[in-house]
């Protein structure tokens, strides 16, 4: 009796066991299939001041640079476009802007046929499945709040006719905050008013509104969120205690300034800009010697936004979802700092073109890796189908596929990356060297093993004919001609310079 009370009770646990090992053995097997979510973070105009790429020291964003130290940072990361419009066209498309047209901020996207019959990012991942969400600036404002109008996402914080919340008009002073009239009303910079909190100014909302969707738990499975944060675009309005965080007394001006660096330019290049930035260099900033000034808003700027990067990324660690999401952050494009007697962005040299990008794709990317490849935005697209396991519509992206990279950082087929502005502008950025090329043919050629800053443009010598001549056949063959305006400034008669 008693040894057949024993062999049932043995028989029992073997049941419960199998039972369990099914059991475990489907959730293992649910788990596999589960598609990853994705946190998409935008930032604009951030340039490579930041710990993790080393541009200058000054800039401080230890949040940034933990959240690479968690993956893999892009060293040689540039932009399609050094401006809003373009750069974020090509991103959200896949397209390069030589094959839509789409060059500046004022081209339209609805009114391109390019763009409008391409299948957005938000609208792949939405049409497979994913429940797509976002807020601030991940298209350029003017497409997204008077053309696309949410296309592709499920829901739209503030709404899908409003990428930015409001801003909050309390500072510290009166409008300019900079002390002096002149210049374009959004060259300005300074401090908020005392009482004024983080989570109060419209960046500081949308990181509010990506931690509540991150921590209530509540979100649909797989998800992508998006969330874009307008700073360091100018104006550069920070709370005080970032402006503290940099002295006026200890601000240095950019390593890479030389004086009568333009020289050995071609003439070509100062008619590119979508304003005059070298004006506003002289004009707006140096003579009424705001120079250091002005670099002091930017950095505190990009601190604040790293302290908002921080809380998005901190709240996904917190949450139920922080194992299976993969996390791509992006600056879509660089910013010039007085640098070749620049503001802003708008050309086709480093200190525009050269973009933040750190992954954190769990099981893929190693933590602390890096690769100096030359890579591009115009990658993310198809990096983000191949992590996802999901085929990209087809004769569309252009980009690259950086999973490739992320499972082995020396891999072959990067050799070269292309940054466009303008009809027939091109910049091809290779590890070593950056060749540029103008419409009208002139050209600079940069070799940044020995000449970071681009001060010597080598272009017109003999020694260099061959580097000119492999780097020239990665220039597009065709050039699409400039697109169709946005409706306001086709009204305006407005017309792109030649």
């Amino acid at each position: 009796m008693k040894e057949m009370k024993l062999s049932k009770l043995m028989l029992v646990a073997l049941v419960l066991l199998n039972t369990q090992c099914i059991t475990q053995k489907g959730k293992d097997s649910d788990q596999k299939d589960k598609k990853p979510n994705i946190l998409f973070i935008a930032i604009d105009d951030l340039n490579d001041w930041t710990g993790t790429l080393k541009g200058d020291l000054q800039g401080k964003t230890p949040h940034i640079d933990k959240l690479a130290s968690k993956g893999m940072v892009f060293t040689n990361a540039h932009c399609a476009a050094p401006a809003c419009g373009p750069s974020r066209a090509a991103v959200m498309s896949g397209i390069r802007p030589s094959t839509s047209g789409n060059y500046m901020n004022k081209n339209s996207f609805k009114r391109n046929p390019i763009l409008d019959n391409s299948l957005l990012l938000p609208e792949f991942f939405q049409q497979n499945g994913y429940y797509v969400a976002g807020s601030g600036k991940l298209f350029h404002g003017a497409h997204f709040n008077e053309e696309l109008q949410g296309r592709g996402f499920d829901d739209y914080a503030p709404s899908k006719t409003q990428d930015l919340f409001p801003w909050i008009d309390r500072f510290s002073s009166s409008r300019p905050l900079k002390g002096f009239s002149g210049g374009p009303p959004y060259h300005d910079w300074g401090p908020y008013a005392t009482d004024v909190k983080l989570e109060d100014i419209n960046d500081g909302k949308t990181a509010k509104w990506a931690q509540k969707q991150l921590l209530n738990g509540e979100l649909q499975e797989p998800f992508f969120l998006g969330a874009g944060i307008f700073q360091p675009h100018l104006p550069n309005y920070a709370l005080q205690e970032y402006f503290d965080k940099f002295p006026l007394d200890e601000i240095e001006l950019p390593k890479g300034y030389l004086e009568n660096d333009l020289e050995d330019v071609p003439e070509a290049s100062s008619k590119q800009a979508h304003i005059n930035a070298t004006r506003c260099l002289k004009l707006d900033i140096r003579e009424p010697k705001q120079w250091k000034h002005a670099i002091q808003g930017y950095l505190a700027a990009c601190a604040m936004t790293d302290d908002l990067i921080g809380r998005i990324v901190g709240a996904l660690e917190k949450s139920k979802y922080a194992e299976n999401t993969i996390i791509v952050l992006w600056s879509d494009h660089g910013f010039q700092l007085g640098e070749k007697e620049r503001w802003e962005k708008f050309s086709l040299w480093e200190r525009a073109t050269r973009v933040n990008m750190i992954w954190v794709a769990p099981g893929v990317t190693k933590p602390g890796t890096t690769s100096v490849k030359p890579v591009n935005l115009l990658d993310i697209y198809p990096t983000l189908a191949s992590l996802t396991g999901i085929k990209p519509p087809d004769n569309q992206l252009e980009g690259k596929d950086l999973s490739v990279l992320m499972k082995d950082p020396w891999a072959s087929g990067f050799e070269t990356t292309l940054t466009t502005f303008g009809f027939k502008n091109y910049a091809v950025r290779s590890e070593r060297y950056r060749y540029i090329v103008y419409a009208d043919g002139s050209e600079e050629l940069y070799d940044h093993q020995n000449d970071r800053w681009e001060w010597h443009n080598l272009a017109n010598k003999l020694d260099y004919v061959n580097v000119k001549n492999k780097l020239s056949r990665k220039i597009p063959i065709h050039h699409e001609p400039t697109g169709t305006l946005q409706l306001k400034w086709e009204l305006r008669g407005w017309k792109p310079k030649k």
